[in-house]
């Protein structure tokens, strides 16, 4: 072997050995190398031992802290490219791949730490979906160097990031997917970490540091991005959607049982799926489940509309955007308090702009959605603006169109899919999107005098649908007014308010301001209800007009029976915050302040027909556990109705007139109980 073939191998063998002590990238779940983890944390243990914080910005300060196995940052602390960093490993590692999951329901900058020596020596990975900016950098001596730069928007709020560094290599892959291969010699160690600046949402979980780990993409598989959720159940129909990853045809099979059914189909391929279901029959139960392709979801059961002589049931709240763990509490208490629906006032989701709607909203409503409706009346955060293609707009610009909203859900109106209205029992809903009230100097649809949007609102008011419901509700995002400053929504006191109490409207709801509001003025009731998710407002202001204010994560139950409206706000917990009652047939009887009951009772409501559900009212003299039971005439459990806790109080309980397993129970006497630690009370039910 002559020297020049010699040393030409040996620098052959020393290449292959370097490359196999750097990462290839395969997904570690489908590895079957032996993995060598050098450090992790996936912050179930609750605390944050072995993390030291960095606040580079002087005047402003972060807030760092674990919740539900999430290291979370939620102050905007920011400045420039400066913000805070939280620092955790050992200073030595050399090589080493670093992968995490984050989420950022903020649409700012959220990112990673590697090889970092001190506060002002580090690589630096880190990305923001408002400016469309992904972002490599080092850090030298305090000064900031990019070495990497798309201008890209990230769509996702829910991620991997990971980076791999092995000599003077650098490759940064977001979601398994390469965005960068550096070559830079600054650090060749160091520890590993956490970014965020201006970003007021920033959620890092399951960090992890192998001395090697190899990555590879597979190939797509066929999957339900989104399970089934409805929408429009109303009438005699309602609307099934669903969302896959790869392009599939639908279908939806549904009836009484899960045995006779009916089917409708859809040979059309797409992502999204929406499918109307009709013929129901009032207040009666239906199995559903869908299949796209190869995919079938499970049977999911849901009751069609109440006739309009029934009781009904509906939740509000709102503002759910940017915490999605107080997202899913607030929904877990809803879906216990088994509402017909739920009305939701608006920014459902931080940023509009990017597809991922299911971090914020979707995943946490996962539970309710697939047998209960939410009618939305859209917020600001969902970028309604501008009404033209997507391609023609900067991504840059602050009030850019977004359609994500029209993919997603599918309003009652086709027409104008962001204001709509519908009858449901003895009510009659109009929502509208008065954003431009918030942001007069934004392009938002016009909701003022003559526009398009002020005309259908009018028409609607007066329409004899309208006139000859029991109760006139209308929802808008947007408050007539607040005790939080400094807001003044004039144009919605100059253009809507006259028409609602021209028309007389019972309630307005809204959100925006995330608190609770309860105000009654020319003889509408005001509510505000924005605690869903969002920062919480702290800037108040006395406004005499306003009964009740409170700053609290909460939800609203409405109860409407006939003339009769029973309004009830809790938070997280199901602690009662604020009640009152309308009662139309009482005089002075309207936002009258509830009494809270003396003893233990049980009343039923007998139902009008066999179709629909028994309504039982629960009064809680004092705060306490309870259990509500029905047992047959020979004393068997028939179902468990409920197991909860709650303050004094009273409560509708709905009882489907199925057993245990869901079906439906024969004629004859049965016994309702509710029993607490310390008292026992019967009713009987004939049916």
């Amino acid at each position: 072997m002559t020297r020049k073939l010699l040393f030409f191998s040996v620098i052959m063998a020393m290449v292959l050995a370097w490359i196999n002590t750097c990462a290839t990238w395969i997904n570690p779940n489908t590895s079957t190398q032996q993995l060598n983890v050098l450090w992790s944390d996936d912050f179930e243990d609750g605390d944050m031992s072995g993390w030291v914080i960095h606040d580079d910005v002087e005047d402003e300060i972060s807030n760092w802290f674990v919740d539900q196995g999430y290291l979370i940052q939620v102050s905007n602390i920011g400045k420039g490219k400066l913000g805070t960093n939280a620092v955790a490993g050992q200073t030595d590692w050399t090589d080493y791949t670093i992968s995490t999951n984050v989420v950022s329901s903020d649409d700012d900058y959220i990112g990673i730490l590697f090889r970092y020596q001190d506060p002002e020596n580090y690589y630096r990975f880190s990305l923001s979906s408002q400016i469309s900016k992904i972002r490599l950098e080092k850090r030298v001596n305090g000064k900031f160097h990019t070495i990497g730069l798309l201008d890209k928007m990230w769509p996702e709020c829910r991620f991997n990031i990971s980076v791999d560094v092995c000599g003077d290599s650098i490759k940064v892959y977001l979601d398994q997917q390469e965005y960068f291969a550096i070559t830079d010699s600054s650090f060749n160690h160091g520890k590993v970490g956490f970014a965020s600046y201006h970003n007021d949402a920033s959620f890092f979980d399951d960090i992890t540091v192998y001395d090697k780990l190899e990555i590879k993409v597979d190939e797509p598989v066929l999957q339900f991005s989104r399970n089934p959720y409805l929408q429009n159940v109303l009438g005699d129909s309602a609307v099934v959607m669903w969302r896959t990853n790869l392009e599939q045809n639908s279908q939806v099979e549904f009836g009484q049982s899960m045995t006779e059914t009916r089917r409708v189909t859809s040979q059309n391929l797409g992502m999204n799926h929406e499918l109307t279901l009709k013929g129901l029959q009032a207040g009666e139960q239906y199995y559903y489940r869908v299949s796209s392709g190869s995919l079938t979801s499970e049977w999911t059961l849901f009751r069609a509309a109440k006739p309009a002589s029934e009781p009904f049931r509906f939740a509000m709240y709102g503002d759910n955007r940017t915490n999605f763990l107080r997202h899913q509490e607030i929904v877990a208490s809803i879906t216990k308090e088994v509402p017909d629906f739920v009305l939701n006032s608006g920014d459902v989701i931080n940023s509009g702009l990017r597809p991922d709607w299911d971090t914020e909203y979707f995943d946490p409503l996962a539970e309710l959605i697939n047998s209960t409706p939410v009618y939305i009346s859209i917020g600001n955060h969902e970028n309604n603006s501008r009404n033209r293609p997507p391609d023609t707009i900067s991504p840059e610009s602050d009030s850019s169109y977004a359609h994500y909203f029209k993919e997603y859900f599918a309003p009652p109106e086709k027409d104008h899919e962001y204001y709509f209205s519908f009858t449901y029992g003895n009510t009659f809903f109009i929502f509208i999107d008065n954003n431009l009230a918030g942001y007069p100097e934004r392009d938002f649809p016009d909701m003022t005098a003559g526009s398009a949007q002020y005309l259908w609102l009018e028409e609607q008011l007066q329409s004899t649908e309208a006139q000859a419901a029991e109760w006139l509700f209308v929802a808008g995002h947007i408050p007539i007014f607040s005790a939080v400053y400094p807001v003044d929504y004039y144009l919605n006191r100059d253009h809507l308010w006259p028409l609602f109490k021209k028309y007389d409207v019972d309630i307005y709801f809204s959100g925006h301001i995330h608190d609770y509001e309860r105000a009654y003025v020319d003889g509408i009731t005001h509510i505000v209800s924005g605690g869903g998710g969002g920062p919480q407002n702290t800037n108040v202001r006395n406004i005499t007009d306003i009964r009740k204010r409170i700053t609290s994560y909460h939800y609203c139950i409405i109860d409407v029976d006939d003339s009769a409206l029973k309004f009830v706000v809790k938070d997280r917990d199901q602690n009662i915050m604020d009640q009152f009652v309308i009662n139309k047939d009482l005089d002075n009887a309207t936002n009258l302040e509830l009494a809270y009951p003396e003893d233990l009772s049980l009343t039923v409501k007998p139902p009008s027909s066999n179709k629909v559900p028994i309504f039982i009212r629960l009064a809680l003299p004092n705060e306490s556990d309870y259990s509500i039971n029905v047992y047959n005439s020979s004393g068997e459990l028939i179902n468990n109705l409920i197991n909860a806790h709650a303050q004094k109080g009273s409560y509708w309980i709905h009882w489907k007139k199925d057993d245990l397993d869901g079906f439906k129970v024969p004629t004859g006497t049965y016994t309702c109980q509710v029993e607490t630690p310390t008292a026992k009370v019967q009713v009987q039910i004939n049916l």
